[in-house]
């Protein structure tokens, strides 16, 4: 899952601080490495740029900017949360773009789920083989690969559509806790 996605996703829920942002796309998607914060500003200055984000009026005394989707980030979000951008999928983006859309309040997560079950399941059962005797145990790890793969997608996927239907992931609202400025305090020595 890209980090302009993300910060799209997260935005559906409302304005929000860069580093909401951050927090929530971090939280959300159980992600394993972190997000450069500096990611986050660059992407929402690109997606000012674009016109689907824009700079909202600071909420309190503390002039902290705060962004909102525009119409067309509106629209943009809409495709994103039930496009499972068919074609080669990436394990790691898929897991992330799915716990994302499954924290989305008002967002049925079970049509991302099925897109990714037809995108898994579509996929081609073996790789080629080479034409050299010599290249054909390789190829024929690979497709061995590939399909343990699948397996571990579809398997995982169905998990996950269990997990929805017992509400265990939980939908939630953004986050109501304000920024602070300075470093984290795990950062701090």
């Amino acid at each position: 899952m890209s980090v302009r996605s993300g910060v799209l996703a997260v935005l559906s829920l409302g304005p929000a601080y860069g580093l909401q942002l951050h927090a929530e796309i971090e939280t959300r998607t159980a992600r394993t490495g972190r997000i450069n914060v500096g990611q986050i500003y660059s992407t929402l200055n690109r997606l000012v740029d674009a016109r689907l984000v824009r700079p909202v009026e600071p909420d309190g005394g503390d002039h902290l900017p705060r962004y909102a989707l525009t119409a067309d980030g509106t629209s943009e979000v809409a495709r994103w949360v039930v496009d499972s951008d068919a074609g080669d999928p990436d394990w790691a983006a898929m897991v992330e773009h799915v716990l994302l859309v499954a924290s989305l309040p008002g967002v049925d997560p079970g049509i991302l789920i099925d897109a990714y079950r037809a995108t898994w399941s579509g996929r081609p059962p073996a790789r080629e083989t080479g034409t050299a005797e010599r290249d054909a145990g390789a190829h024929r790890s690979a497709a061995a690969a590939d399909q343990l793969l699948a397996s571990a997608a579809l398997a995982w996927l169905d998990g996950i559509e269990t997990a929805v239907r017992r509400d265990e992931l939980g939908s939630r609202p953004l986050s109501t806790e304000r920024p602070r400025r300075g470093r984290r305090p795990s950062a701090i020595n």
